[in-house]
């Protein structure tokens, strides 16, 4: 058994390892009545990663169908982490409407046409056209993940610790995907064992920030809010959030006057 081989397997167990955990603390914590969305992509993820081991150790790595199976399977993984990505981007700016009007009005744009600069400027042969619209996807989502961040950071909106660090997972692992996929397309043959190796590290790396961020439960931190006294909550809550509750009113109402009227 060669070294490559050996540290792929160690990797394959230990992000399988640590994303049954994440499923066991999502369910203890209760945390997937707050995340449905997140919850589902890390058992549509795991499950990938147990039909991909069964597909590779019945046909082996190089064989066509495992090839076709790996790369269908990563289309579903990358359609239910998009989905997980729009509900965390909800999370943190669901509280003011105004800010996520405008959000969704700059960054869908943006990421269409960063998903098209992508595959324009992706190698056109066959074999890699998978791995050009992956990297398409995967600068999609970081494009929307970090313009939702510097969204909340310019207009000082207070996130969830755990919403911040489950969309940082999520920016580091899409940044990192696409940065390996444009090496593989110009280094394949050289370049292929140790994709798949960074790829898997990235991976664990996201799934332990997942982890730390869920340590708690989310929702019973919520349940167990007390309201403040009606004096505490005009002189403290009102000051907090008078300038962003001005600021999502004056953009709702910009945004409302300029849809076309019939």
């Amino acid at each position: 058994m060669t070294l490559e081989i050996a540290t792929q397997q160690f990797l394959w167990v230990a992000t399988s390892a640590v994303g049954a955990f994440l499923l066991v603390l999502l369910t203890l914590r209760r945390n997937y009545r707050l995340f449905p969305a997140f919850s589902l992509y890390v058992l549509v993820n795991f499950a990938a990663g147990v039909l991909a081991f069964f597909v590779y150790h019945h046909w082996g790595f190089s064989s066509l169908l495992s090839w076709r199976i790996a790369w269908g399977m990563q289309g579903i993984v990358i359609s239910a982490r998009a989905l997980a990505v729009a509900e965390v981007c909800r999370h943190l700016l669901k509280r003011y409407r105004g800010i996520w009007a405008l959000a969704w009005r700059i960054l869908l744009p943006c990421t269409a046409l960063v998903f098209v600069c992508s595959i324009v400027a992706a190698t056109h042969v066959w074999q890699l056209a998978p791995v050009g619209g992956e990297r398409a996807l995967e600068l999609s989502i970081a494009v929307v993940v970090v313009g939702v961040l510097l969204l909340t950071r310019y207009y000082d909106v207070q996130v969830n610790a755990a919403d911040r660090l489950i969309a940082a997972g999520f920016c580091m692992y899409s940044c990192f995907c696409a940065l390996n996929d444009t090496i593989l397309e110009r280094y394949l043959h050289r370049y292929v064992v140790l994709w798949n190796l960074l790829r898997m590290l990235a991976f664990l790396a996201s799934q332990l920030i997942w982890a730390w961020a869920l340590r708690n439960s989310q929702t019973a931190a919520v349940s167990e809010e007390k309201p403040l006294p009606l004096g505490v909550h005009k002189s403290v809550a009102t000051l907090i959030n008078l300038h962003l509750r001005s600021l999502s009113d004056r953009l709702s109402q910009l945004l409302s006057s300029k849809a076309p009227r019939h």
